[in-house]
């Protein structure tokens, strides 16, 4: 199993689509613009627990493995995710980032006030896009329109 996949213990799908809800996902150009940030969330109080940097090719992993795991259904939600240009596209982009060598960071919230404080710590480190996956949709917080 990925380190994202553990790292978000089994709940990264929404009808087969990635959708790590409650976590907010930034990716970076490398791993060490990455692990910078994650650097920057530890100043604000984060633990490992909560932040985890992986390289691409561990999101590509997490990627492979869910649409795996989903099987027909799951196949069939994520081409109506692409058509709706919904979550998987988003998915996409990311994986297109990642086989060019970019790394992600992901970070548990469990709430507002949270979210609010990992975003504050990491939004000067510029990601490539990072958005919070919330139970009424995704919040784009950069990088996406």
């Amino acid at each position: 199993m990925s380190r994202l996949g553990t790292f978000f213990q089994g709940s990264d799908t929404r009808l087969g689509v990635f959708y790590p809800e409650h976590s907010l996902l930034a990716i970076y150009p490398d791993l060490g613009q990455a692990q910078r940030a994650k650097d920057k969330l530890r100043g604000a109080g984060f633990s490992d627990d909560e932040a985890l940097v992986v390289s691409g090719a561990d999101l590509a992993e997490l990627i492979r493995e869910e649409r795996h795991k989903n099987g027909i259904f799951g196949h069939l939600m994520l081409e109506l995710s692409r058509f709706l240009h919904t979550e998987a596209v988003y998915t996409d982009h990311d994986l297109a980032r990642a086989r060019r060598g970019a790394a992600a960071l992901a970070v548990l919230c469990g709430d507002e006030r949270t979210k609010n404080a990992a975003w504050s710590a990491i939004a000067p480190t510029d990601p490539l896009a990072a958005r919070y996956y919330a139970i009424g949709g995704i919040e784009h917080l950069a990088g996406e329109t």
